[in-house]
C-alpha cells in the first residue's frame, strides 16, 4: 500500500512538475567563469612577476619508492587498456534495492549532477533541486551562520517536496585564500600549508571534527577537502598554500587527520585534485595543462597521499582537467576512462565516488562544452559531476540521450548512482535528520585554531638578531594585502599594543600606487624598526609591491618581512635580515605573528617546503 502510494505521489508531483516548467521555465546557469578569491589575488599580482626559481625535494618511504610500479598497483601502459563496460564488480543487495526502487533513467542521472550557487541567488538551485538534482556546491556569500542555514534548508525542503531523495551540500571548506571570515558565516579554517607547518596530526583531526560539527549546524554534509596536491612547483599559479606541502609522507597523515575528523562529525570527505595538481605551471581555470609525467614519476611522489586516503575511508576523490599524457594521450583525467577505470577503479581497487572538478573551468571549456563533458566524464566512470554554472537541464539531457543511443551503458548510470545513494545512506541522509547544536564546539575551535597557528609560525633567519623587538623601539606595521584580510590583521596590531609597544599600523593594497610610495618611506622614517607584510598568492608577484618592499629594507632600519600567505615570496628578498612565514592572514595567525616578533612564544614552525 505505502508503495502504491509513494507511486501515485511520484506520478502526480511529475505532472504537476511538467507543467510548472513548461510554464515556468527553468532559467539557465550562467556559462561565464566566475572569478574566485585566490584567481582574484593572482590575476592583480601577476603584473610583471618575476619569481626566482626554486626546487622542492620530496620523499616517500623507501619500500614504496622501491616498488615496480605493477606491485604498487599503477599499470605503466593503463592508457592502452580498453576499460569500458569491462571488470566491473556485481551490485550488493543493498545496491539491488537501490535500482529496483522504480525510478527513471532521468532521475537517477540527475542524482549524479552537482551545480555551483552564489548564496546571493539560489532561486536556479530551488529549481533543479525540485527536478530532482543530487547535490549542490554553495560558493560566496556573506551571510551569518543562521542565514546559511536557511538556504540549505529550502534548498532540501525543494527536493523533499517533489519527492526526492535529500541532497548532498557541499563547500571548498579548505582554508587560505578560497574563504574568509564572512563567507557563509563559517569559522575561518587556518590554511592548509599552515597545517604542514605545524606538523600536528591530533589537533589537525580534532580542528577539522570541530569544523564539520560547524559545518552540520549550517546544514552543509560534504567538504570538497582535503586538497592532498603536493606542491613540487615553485611556480605553481593556483595550488600554493592550498598544499600541505612538498613531503607525501607528512601530507597523507595531515591528509589523514583531516578525513577523520570530519568523519567523526560525520561530514563527507571529496579528497583533491587526483592525481595531483602540484607540478603545473598553469591554472586549470584558465586552460587545460598537459603534464608529461611517467606513471613511475606519479606514482613515486604524487599518489602516495590519496592511497593513504583511500585506505582511510575517505568517501570520494575529485579529478583534475589536466592531461597526464604518458597516461592518457588524447583525454584530460576527469574525461579519461583509462585513469578512471583503469588507475582509480581497477589499480588502485577504489570502490568509493569518483567525483569531477567544475566543469565550467576553462581547462573543460576550451575544448567541449560543459553538457559534452558531463556525458563524456560519466561514461568515463566519474559518478558525482559538478557542472558549476553550466546549464543543468542541458547536461541532464545531454547525458540520457547518450544512453538512449547506447554510447553510455546503462549499467555505467546504475554503478553511479548506487554509489550516491549509499553514500547518502552511510551520512544518515536518508534517516530523520536531527537538530545539531554545541554551543562549546565554537570556543574549542578557536582554541586549537590559536594553537595551531602558533605552531605554525616558522622563523627562516633573523641575522642580526632582529627579535625579539625591544620595548623601547618604536616600531611602524607595513603591510600590502587584499582589503578583505584587513580586520584580520588588526590582531597583529593589537599584540604589540597590549604589551606595552609604541606602535603604528599601515594597511595597503597588493599594487602599491604612485602617490603612496611617498608616505610609506615617511611613515618608515618616523620608525625605529619596520614589520613589512608582503602577501603573495601562489606564483604570481605584483612588481609594484615588491619593489616598495626592497626599497624598505634599504632604509638600513632593522626591519622583519613577513610572508603573509606564500612562503614563495621569500624567494625575492635575499638582502632581508630576518624573515617569519605565517601562511596565512587568519586572525588567529596574525595574532601569533605578534606574540612571537614580541617574545611572548618562540616560532618552532618548520617550512612543509624547501626554498632555494
Amino acid at each position: 500500500m505505502c508503495a502504491l502510494l509513494y507511486k501515485m505521489t511520484r506520478f502526480l508531483v511529475s505532472i504537476l512538475f511538467s507543467f510548472f516548467a513548461l510554464t515556468y521555465p527553468f532559467p539557465a546557469f550562467s556559462q561565464e567563469n566566475p572569478v574566485s578569491h585566490e584567481q582574484a589575488d593572482s590575476q592583480e599580482q601577476l603584473a610583471n612577476s618575476n619569481n626566482a626559481e626554486s626546487t622542492i625535494s620530496a620523499t616517500v618511504p623507501e619500500n614504496f619508492k622501491n616498488m615496480t610500479i605493477e606491485k604498487a598497483g599503477i599499470s605503466a601502459n593503463v592508457n592502452k587498456k580498453k576499460r569500458e563496460g569491462k571488470g566491473r564488480r556485481e551490485f550488493t543487495e543493498s545496491e539491488q534495492a537501490f535500482i529496483s526502487q522504480g525510478l527513471t533513467l532521468e532521475e537517477k542521472v540527475a542524482q549524479m549532477l552537482m551545480i555551483s550557487v552564489d548564496a546571493a541567488d539560489t532561486s536556479a538551485a530551488e529549481y533543479a533541486a525540485f527536478s530532482g538534482l543530487g547535490a549542490v556546491q554553495l560558493q560566496w556569500g556573506s551571510y551569518s551562520l543562521e542565514e546559511t542555514k536557511k538556504i540549505t534548508a529550502k534548498l532540501q525542503q525543494k527536493a523533499k517536496s517533489a519527492g526526492f531523495p535529500p541532497l548532498f551540500i557541499s563547500v571548498d571548506y579548505e582554508g587560505g585564500s578560497v574563504y574568509v571570515p564572512t563567507t557563509l558565516g563559517l569559522l575561518e579554517l587556518p590554511t592548509n600549508m599552515m597545517l604542514g607547518a605545524a606538523n600536528n596530526a591530533s589537533d589537525t583531526a580534532t580542528l577539522f571534527y570541530l569544523a564539520g560539527k560547524e559545518l552540520r549546524k549550517t546544514g552543509i554534509n560534504m567538504a570538497l577537502a582535503p586538497a592532498l596536491d603536493i606542491n613540487t612547483n615553485p611556480k605553481n599559479p593556483i595550488i600554493g598554500v592550498r598544499s600541505l606541502g612538498a613531503d607525501p609522507i607528512k601530507t597523507a597523515e595531515l591528509g589523514k587527520a583531516i578525513i577523520n575528523g570530519f568523519k567523526a562529525a560525520n561530514i563527507m570527505t571529496i579528497a583533491k585534485h587526483f592525481p595531483g595538481h602540484g607540478a603545473t605551471y598553469e591554472d586549470t581555470h584558465k586552460k587545460m595543462p598537459e603534464i608529461k609525467m611517467t606513471a613511475e614519476e606519479i606514482n613515486d611522489t604524487h599518489l602516495y597521499p590519496f592511497r593513504e586516503a583511500m585506505k582511510s575511508g575517505v568517501d570520494g576523490i575529485m579529478t583534475v582537467h589536466i592531461l597526464f599524457s604518458k597516461l592518457d594521450p588524447v583525454n584530460p583525467v576527469t574525461l579519461s576512462s583509462s585513469v578512471i577505470q583503469g588507475m582509480i577503479r581497477d589499480d588502485m581497487k577504489y570502490e568509493g565516488i569518483v567525483m569531477t572538478d567544475s566543469l565550467d573551468m576553462s581547462g573543460i571549456t576550451s575544448k567541449l562544452s560543459i553538457r559534452k563533458a558531463a556525458a563524456a566524464a560519466a561514461k568515463a566512470g566519474a559518478d558525482i559531476i559538478l557542472l558549476g554554472k553550466g546549464d543543468f537541464k542541458a547536461a541532464l539531457g545531454e547525458i540520457v540521450s547518450q544512453v538512449e543511443k547506447g554510447n553510455i551503458p546503462l549499467s555505467r548510470i546504475d554503478e553511479a548512482y548506487t554509489k550516491i545513494m549509499a553514500a547518502k545512506e552511510r551520512a544518515g541522509l536518508l534517516k530523520k535528520e536531527t537538530q545539531e547544536s554545541d554551543a562549546d564546539a565554537d570556543k574549542a575551535y578557536l582554541e586549537i585554531t590559536n594553537r595551531i597557528s602558533e605552531q605554525a609560525v616558522t622563523l627562516l633567519k633573523d641575522r642580526k638578531n632582529v627579535l625579539p623587538i625591544p620595548l623601547k623601539s618604536k616600531v611602524a606595521i607595513i603591510i600590502f594585502a587584499p582589503q578583505r584580510f584587513a580586520n584580520n590583521a588588526i590582531q597583529l596590531y593589537k599584540e604589540f599594543l597590549v604589551n606595552g609597544y609604541d606602535v603604528t599600523q599601515y594597511y595597503y593594497n597588493i599594487g602599491v600606487r604612485d602617490k603612496e610610495r611617498s608616505q610609506i618611506l615617511a611613515a618608515a622614517a618616523k620608525a625605529d624598526t619596520l614589520i613589512i607584510g608582503s602577501f603573495q598568492w601562489a606564483a604570481a608577484q605584483n612588481a609594484s609591491q615588491k619593489d616598495m618592499i626592497k626599497q624598505l629594507l634599504r632604509t638600513g632600519k632593522p626591519s622583519v618581512l613577513l610572508s603573509l600567505m606564500s612562503p614563495y615570496d621569500m624567494l625575492n628578498y635575499p638582502e632581508a635580515n630576518c624573515a617569519m612565514v605565517l601562511y596565512g592572514m587568519t586572525a588567529p595567525a596574525m595574532s601569533a605573528a605578534g606574540k612571537a616578533l614580541t617574545g611572548i612564544i618562540e616560532p618552532k614552525g618548520r617550512l612543509p617546503i624547501l626554498l632555494k
